[in-house]
C-alpha cells in the first residue's frame, strides 16, 4: 500500500498523472490472467517513460489533469476496465476498480442533496438512485 499512497500524494500535488498513449485518445492497456482489462497509470514522467517498450514501444507519454481523468473512470467503469497502478517493480501492478481510484482521486460521487442544492431539497421525494441505474442518452 505505500506504492498507493506514495501514488495519490504526488499526483494530488502535481494535478496530473501519466500514461501510454499510440496516438491521440488511444491509451496502453493491459490485461489480467482471468481477461480483466486495465489502464496502467503513473505519477511521473520518468516512471512513464521507463515502460516505453516491447508492446508499447512506439507509445509516447502523454499527462491527464486529475479532473478530466475523475470523469473518465466514469467511463470506463461502464466498460468494466480498471485502473493499474505501476509499482516499479518488475512490471507488477496494482489493480484499482474504476470507481474507487475516482473516489481516492477526490471525485466522489454527489448526493441528491448536493446535486439540487440544499434549497431544492425535499426529504420527502427524494429518494437514492439505484445502484443498477443506467442513463438513456
Amino acid at each position: 500500500m505505500e506504492e498507493l499512497q506514495r501514488f495519490l500524494q504526488t499526483v494530488n500535488q502535481n494535478g496530473i498523472l501519466w500514461l501510454l498513449e499510440a496516438k491521440p485518445g488511444l491509451f496502453a492497456m493491459l490485461e489480467d490472467g482471468s481477461g480483466n482489462s486495465y489502464i496502467p497509470v503513473w505519477a511521473t514522467k520518468e516512471e512513464a517513460e521507463a515502460n516505453i517498450g516491447d508492446d508499447w514501444a512506439t507509445y509516447n507519454v502523454t499527462t491527464m489533469e486529475i479532473a478530466e481523468f475523475i470523469t473518465w473512470t466514469r467511463e470506463l467503469g461502464t466498460d468494466d476496465i480498471g485502473i493499474a497502478i505501476s509499482t516499479g517493480t518488475e512490471g507488477q501492478i496494482l489493480p484499482i476498480p474504476s470507481k474507487i481510484m475516482r473516489q481516492m482521486l477526490g471525485g466522489q460521487d454527489k448526493s441528491d442533496r448536493e446535486l439540487v442544492g440544499e434549497e431544492f431539497y425535499d426529504e420527502e421525494w427524494a429518494e437514492p438512485m439505484p445502484e443498477d441505474f443506467e442513463d438513456e442518452e
